[in-house]
């Protein structure tokens, strides 16, 4: 498990298993399909830099294979769920 978002998006980006899009993207339909598409091929998790109207980066598709749900949770994220 990872303390905080940041050093999950870190080791993705060691494993080379995160994408970086710098090109500017619009946040309303345009980020959506480049999303839909990627996760439909079990792609890379995306992080988009320039995104249109916002100075906040988007992560996208951080849990888009069961892969890399076991390494921000463990094998078995529903004991999370359980107190």
């Amino acid at each position: 498990m990872f303390p905080n978002l940041r050093s999950f998006i870190n080791q993705l980006k060691q494993e080379n298993d995160l994408r970086e899009i710098s090109a500017p993207v619009d946040p309303n339909l345009e980020l959506a399909e480049i999303h839909r598409r990627v996760i439909a091929e079990e792609g890379p998790a995306l992080l988009f830099t320039n995104v249109k109207g916002s100075p906040f980066p988007v992560v996208t598709n951080l849990f888009g294979t069961v892969r890399r749900v076991d390494l921000a949770f463990g094998p078995r994220p529903e004991q999370l769920m359980k107190g």
